[in-house]
């Protein structure tokens, strides 16, 4: 039996063990990161308060191509609503942004931080 173990040594495992092995040590902490690493709030903030109403109007002037567009005309219907989804969805992601950007800035005051 002892020797079933030797013979299973770093040598003998599956590559499957060597390669979870390899991404744990590539992946270990060793203190030379910042501990509470969070990007800087200010700077979020004016980018979510710039874009959010630039990819608002942009889907607005989407829609309304969509609306004006007909059968043979470039841009097409479909293009000019996919266009307008993709700008609301991107709005709707820089307001949640704001209201996580709002959360966090709670709590630092909270706990005394700097943001």
């Amino acid at each position: 039996m002892a020797s079933v173990g030797r013979q299973h040594g770093l040598g003998g495992m599956r590559a499957a063990d060597r390669h979870g092995r390899k991404a744990a040590r590539r992946w270990r902490h060793d203190g030379s990161e910042a501990r509470w690493a969070r990007s800087d709030l200010r700077l979020r903030r004016i980018l979510s308060m710039a874009f959010a109403p630039l990819f608002t109007a942009g889907g607005t002037l989407f829609v309304l191509l969509a609306l004006r567009a007909d059968d043979q005309g470039t841009p097409s219907r479909a293009l000019c609503m996919v266009l307008a989804a993709v700008c609301f969805l991107m709005a709707g992601v820089a307001l949640l942004d704001l209201y996580v950007i709002k959360r966090r800035s709670r709590e630092q005051q909270r706990w005394h931080h700097d943001t």
